[in-house]
């Protein structure tokens, strides 16, 4: 899927570009706020949880939440955002929340590569969009990425993109650093918790899930990286960390902040979950990715033909 989209990227027109993500932002943004004014409408349509039930072995009983959503749409201790208002946490199109989530991170970064060649009205509607989706979601790790992004695109805007070929290696020392320091809280239902789920998973896995030729697969529903990497194999799973981060988009700032974002991205949900592996969020995310790339190519052979 990865190369796939970004080969897309490449060819496709930064007008295509934009009227498809402005569209379909617009479409999970309705499509959202009517799962929040009328779950049971929402769900006798979608009818979610035949989905999971139906297609990942899910049992009917496990749907703690109730009704046709799936069991995260609640959490044990209420929401994060708007508690008061008895809201759920919505998906709109993507099943459950954390992919909506998902998306409202690689809207951010879409609006931080595109900004330049948006319209006033595009990036104020991206911006009040993307809020609405986060609201709507609730996610703790899309508002924690989407606040750093906000302070940090800004910066990076300046930084070369192939420094981004440190995140990941820094993110994990930070892992372990804060483990021992006792900063991670040991399995618990928060995202340092998350965390430290997704670094014993690594932890724990032999020889054969590493070189990913291990007959039965372990399920690493929480922890993105162990997932891949039994899928693929540590080779592979680093050759492609290396590829992406290695590339060069070039000296422009938008260019730039999507090469930050993307891979800043990755590198802290991939402890937690694969779901940037998957075509329903991160499928537009690496298109953005091909079509900076392409930008940055482009003006390069531009300055050297000049």
């Amino acid at each position: 899927m990865i190369p796939a989209f970004i080969l897309l990227g490449t060819r496709i027109e930064g007008a295509l570009l934009r009227q498809t993500m402005l569209s379909l932002q617009l479409l999970i943004m309705l499509v959202g706020l009517w799962e929040l004014a009328s779950p049971g409408g929402f769900g006798s349509t979608f009818r979610v949880i035949d989905y999971y039930v139906q297609t990942r072995g899910y049992d009917a009983d496990a749907f703690w939440a109730g009704g046709d959503l799936f069991l995260s749409s609640e959490r044990p201790g209420g929401r994060m955002l708007l508690d008061g208002l008895g809201l759920h946490r919505g998906s709109s199109l993507f099943l459950e929340p954390v992919s909506l989530g998902n998306w409202a991170i690689v809207g951010t970064i879409f609006t931080a590569a595109m900004w330049r060649s948006l319209s006033n009205g595009a990036r104020l509607f991206m911006l009040v969009s993307t809020a609405v989706l986060l609201v709507t979601c609730d996610g703790r790790l899309a508002l924690s990425v989407i606040l750093l992004f906000c302070l940090y695109l800004p910066i990076s805007a300046y930084v070369p993109d192939q420094w981004s070929v440190a995140y990941l290696p820094l993110l994990l020392l930070a892992l372990v650093g804060g483990e021992a320091l006792g900063i991670l809280a040991e399995h618990q239902d928060n995202l340092p918790g998350r965390l430290s789920v997704g670094l014993d998973a690594l932890r724990s896995m032999d020889l054969d899930q590493l070189l990913g030729i291990r007959a039965d697969r372990v399920r690493f529903d929480d922890a993105g990286w162990a997932d891949f990497v039994q899928a693929q194999s540590v080779v592979i799973a680093i050759g492609l960390w290396l590829a992406l981060a290695c590339s060069s988009f070039g000296r422009d700032p938008g260019n730039r902040m999507a090469k930050h974002g993307i891979m800043l991205f990755l590198a802290l949900c991939l402890p937690i979950s694969n779901s940037l592996l998957s075509i329903k969020t991160a499928a537009l995310m690496w298109v953005v990715y091909g079509f900076c790339y392409a930008r940055g190519r482009l003006t390069r052979m531009e300055g050297n033909a000049a």
